[in-house]
């Protein structure tokens, strides 16, 4: 039996780009082992939802760990709490949340409130609230996030969004997305969750200094994804009937992986993996190898290239790409299991935002059917012999090359 390997770069595919002479970042960045992967490997094209889909971080995950996101995706807070370790109770609501900038008309003027460090000193300004009988539990999670808990009765996660998720956008009133009076409270408590926080955050200190000295102030919580966590859930080993490990340094990638059931490895602050472009990645693979002695499959996920894609930082993304390739060079030279690498989506630098568009995969290891690629691109991909899949179905696919995928039929 083979193990594996499964590289994920969140948001590396990109599309075209005018400056770069219509060439992608994955395109011009110099990638000698991503190429050589590619070389060696089987490719082809995935998409991660479904074709057509933009996919979030969140949807792509639960497909690329096997699961139909359409059934197990109930929203993505309760994976960006469970990555922060709280505690997501049956009957709790949980959401993710934005340290944000509003004027005084309610119009988002920054969703992360000039990319604010840290939210803990909002987090502990803010205490302890309670609305009609609902606790409000938050934790700082990555850079300008925050992961919220309701506890109380008779609450429900079917509710939209507050965050407009643009700029220059009021920020929403909540509403239920059905009829149960579950949703309706809610809704309720959250509208008058949102005024509480502003109420509290206008005149916060931290905030004052912030701007004497020209800064976003951080006076709003922008949050979204309300949901709990999925009922009547497989875990990955009894799913797959493999034993799986996670290395990401991202939060809410730690959460998917906690709620699916993988052993997920939690790095400490002074070895610098931040989930951030300045993250030392080369010790998430320096992990991933050690634990693959254990495990059966390891994913390994790079969070630093959709960051600046989404800030229209194509230049810094074909660095960010350069140091992926880098930190994965004794992964290109391994021939003892599979390697699979790959991105859970496409992040497009000129508009900002994920795109439908299909992401590069390939698969290298023995008993592999190569192919005739020259190298590792979203355009180059698309020759490979493997044709175009779904997220879902990557996770089987690599358990037959394993050699443990179970007969259909006798």
């Amino acid at each position: 039996m083979q193990k594996a390997i499964i590289i994920i770069c969140d948001g590396m595919a990109d599309r075209p780009l005018r400056e770069l002479d219509n060439k992608t970042p994955l395109e011009v960045a110099k990638t000698p082992n991503m190429d050589k992967i590619a070389v060696d490997g089987l490719s082809g094209l995935m998409h991660t939802v479904d074709v057509g889909v933009r996919p979030g971080s969140d949807t792509s995950h639960v497909a690329l760990f096997g699961y139909d996101p359409y059934k197990y995706y109930t929203g993505r807070g309760p994976f960006e709490c469970a990555g922060i370790g709280m505690e997501v109770r049956p009957g709790d609501v949980a959401i993710r949340g934005n340290a944000g900038t509003i004027d005084e008309n309610n119009i988002v003027v920054d969703r992360r409130a000039g990319r604010i460090m840290s939210t803990e000193e909002i987090v502990d300004y803010l205490g302890d609230i309670e609305i009609d009988g609902v606790k409000f539990f938050l934790k700082p999670s990555l850079a300008h996030r925050v992961g919220i808990v309701l506890r109380g009765k008779g609450l429900s996660g079917n509710v939209t969004d507050q965050d407009p998720h643009l700029t220059q956008k009021k920020i929403l009133e909540v509403k239920p997305t059905d009829d149960t009076k579950e949703a309706k409270f809610t809704a309720d408590v959250l509208n008058k969750f949102t005024k509480v926080v502003k109420e509290k955050l206008i005149d916060a200190p931290f905030n004052i200094e912030r701007s004497k000295n020209n800064l976003l102030p951080a006076n709003t919580i922008l949050y979204r994804g309300a949901g709990s966590v999925p009922k009547d859930l497989i875990s990955f080993k009894d799913k797959f009937n493999v034993n799986a490990a996670f290395v990401a340094g991202g939060p809410m990638y730690q959460g998917i992986a906690k709620v699916f059931g993988l052993d997920v490895f939690e790095f400490e602050k002074t070895e610098g993996i931040t989930g951030l472009p300045d993250s030392k990645i080369n010790f998430k693979v320096g992990k991933a190898m050690e634990l693959i002695k254990n495990h059966d499959i390891v994913f390994i996920h790079f969070k630093g290239a959709d960051t600046l894609s989404e800030d229209c930082d194509y230049e810094g993304e074909i660095k960010y790409i350069e140091k992926i390739d880098k930190a994965i060079s004794p992964l290109a030279k391994e021939n003892d299991f599979l390697v699979v690498l790959t991105c859970d989506h496409t992040t497009c630098s000129e508009l900002k935002i994920h795109t439908a568009d299909p992401v590069p995969l390939t698969i290298k290891g023995h008993g592999v059917r190569t192919d005739d690629l020259n190298a590792f691109s979203e355009r180059e991909c698309a020759k490979g012999r493997m044709g175009s899949i779904k997220g879902e179905q990557l996770i089987p696919i690599v358990i037959d090359l394993m050699g443990l995928s179970k007969m259909y039929g006798a």
